[in-house]
């Protein structure tokens, strides 16, 4: 069961996004433009593996992605069938630093960043230990929402260096602040630490997030550091718990006798 729209597609050999994410991305895209609709059944695995050229586990890996986010679902000996427009829940892993406006797009989904307070202050202790930074320094402090198809999912507290990015805070940040990092100031984002815990949303972030009553949430405190083991951000998000979702990939079994 083929699509007419499949012979217009082709996997980009030369490229740096992996070829599950690619096809992922394709379907997102025939879904938004409602050329597959709630209800349809998609291709086998094994007819887009042929058109496409590519090992049917990368297929696999594509539609599993979209099964995590509870879009498709497989029937047993009848296919797998389109149950939902939109992800139910979006899928942070942290095999790689990512972008929110990177993210959203491989989704297929609007992404819109709102600026709510952008300003200079002195170091919390805190922030300027993990920047390294000496005693008095001052950082940018940005605040920002994050909204998907309209909806708020994600806030995010950035500080940085104030002396390293002195002009940040007149630049426009309603898009990727990593984007504007990496192209503005040349920086390589290359690692970071990640600490994630489990908490309930406070009233100020319930307010930012529009919910109504207290709800789970993801926090996450984050380092990023160029290819010098510098530090050059840290990140606390605040993710919503109804909303994403988080994967980590692990390596094989050590056994230690």
């Amino acid at each position: 069961m083929l699509m007419p729209d499949m012979a217009y597609f082709q996997i980009d050999e030369n490229s740096k996004i992996p070829k599950y994410m690619q096809i992922r991305s394709w379907l997102y895209g025939m879904i938004k433009r409602g050329k597959i609709k709630i209800g349809d059944q998609l291709p086998t695995e094994e007819e887009l593996s042929k058109n496409f050229k590519v090992n049917r586990m990368t297929v696999r890996k594509a539609y599993d992605e979209l099964v995590n986010e509870k879009m498709l679902v497989r029937k047993r000996r009848k296919g797998t069938f389109l149950i939902a427009d939109k992800p139910k829940d979006f899928i942070y892993g942290t095999g790689n630093i990512s972008s929110f406006t990177d993210d959203m797009l491989e989704y297929g989904v609007e992404p819109v960043t709102k600026t709510l307070k952008i300003d200079v202050r002195k170091a919390p202790a805190d922030i300027r230990e993990l920047l390294q930074l000496p005693e008095g320094a001052m950082v940018n402090f940005i605040l920002r929402i994050k909204l998907a198809d309209k909806e708020p999912v994600l806030i995010e507290r950035s500080y940085l260096s104030y002396d390293e990015f002195r002009g940040i805070i007149d630049m426009d940040l309603e898009g990727s602040l990593y984007h504007i990092l990496v192209e503005k100031f040349d920086i390589n984002l290359h690692h970071s630490t990640q600490i994630f815990s489990a908490e309930i949303t406070s009233e100020k972030d319930m307010e930012l997030l529009g919910l109504e009553e207290p709800s789970s949430c993801m926090k996450l405190e984050s380092v990023t550091y160029d290819r010098n083991n510098i530090p050059i951000e840290v990140l606390h998000s605040v993710y919503r718990g109804d909303k994403y979702k988080f994967k980590a990939n692990s390596g094989e079994y050590l056994f230690q006798k």
